[in-house]
């Protein structure tokens, strides 16, 4: 049986907050936090849990001993079983059920870009958020149409075109250039197919939304993003994988020139 360490005890604790307090008086240090911060005993169940998932203790679809068996295990209490079984879902690796073991999960890209959502649109707001997440579009996609020129099938060639016409046909129409716009870029994507590029896509999409509804009001903006996308995908089409690299490159540029600029402490050198 595996026993978590119990909590220190009151008088314990106290006596050490005692001593570091008296620590940092004769240092002259009182403005250093040098308290030793304790982990709740749930954090250490996740991690032993993760640990065991992680190396094949538990695969994908096996079901984690129960609660009663768990809390016998590790010598802890049912509500620390049901945090850390809590924790463990809101990461992906189990998922639970009423009236049912937890199970284990194959963890997706799709479930880790998610749980970065709320955060990314939050930062995406501030001041210099935009330019600063266009600046990674333009280091992830460049490199995904330079890996995609070399490697695309013939089916893949024409459905890459279709999505091109499409969104020519689109021009005009602000939500629908949208949603050719961000297709085609996902055509390119299919091609490497790598499911945390493919993961990523789907994340500007969502991200990205408004902000692309917005610039795509701007006069004549659809019909720079759609030649844009004629050079990238003759780039593609030809198997040029420099001349799609750049081509994906100068496109994000342009559209990152429309954002507002970013503080000075945060320029980049793309």
């Amino acid at each position: 049986m595996v026993v978590l360490s119990t909590e220190v005890g009151h008088a314990d604790q106290k006596s050490q907050e005692n001593s570091v307090a008296t620590d940092q008086l004769e240092t002259g240090r009182k403005d250093v936090d040098r308290t030793i911060k304790r982990r709740r005993m749930h954090e250490d169940l996740v991690d032993m849990l993760a640990a065991d998932i992680q190396e094949g203790v538990y695969a994908p679809g096996d079901s984690l001993p129960s609660e009663r068996a768990l809390m016998d295990e590790y010598g802890v209490s049912r509500l620390t079983v049901r945090e850390a079984t809590a924790a463990l879902e809101a990461m992906g690796l189990i998922e639970t059920r009423p009236g049912t073991r937890a199970r284990v999960c194959a963890p997706q890209p799709e479930f880790l870009l998610g749980m970065l959502s709320q955060a990314a649109t939050f930062y995406l707001q501030q001041p210099g958020g935009l330019r600063s997440f266009s600046e990674v579009r333009q280091i992830v996609e460049a490199g995904v149409a330079r890996l995609a020129a070399p490697t695309a099938s013939d089916a893949q060639i024409r459905a890459l075109e279709e999505a091109l016409y499409a969104n020519r046909e689109a021009i005009g129409d602000a939500d629908l250039f949208g949603r050719t716009d961000i297709a085609f870029h996902q055509k390119i994507a299919d091609i490497v197919d790598n499911p945390i590029i493919n993961a990523f896509f789907t994340a500007i999409d969502r991200w990205l939304h408004e902000v692309r509804h917005t610039s795509l009001k701007i006069e004549g903006q659809m019909d720079t993003a759609f030649a844009a996308h004629e050079r990238i995908f003759r780039a593609i089409k030809e198997r040029d994988p420099e001349a799609a690299e750049r081509e994906m490159l100068n496109h994000l540029r342009q559209l990152a020139s429309i954002y507002p600029p970013a503080p000075a402490s945060g320029k980049s050198s793309l």
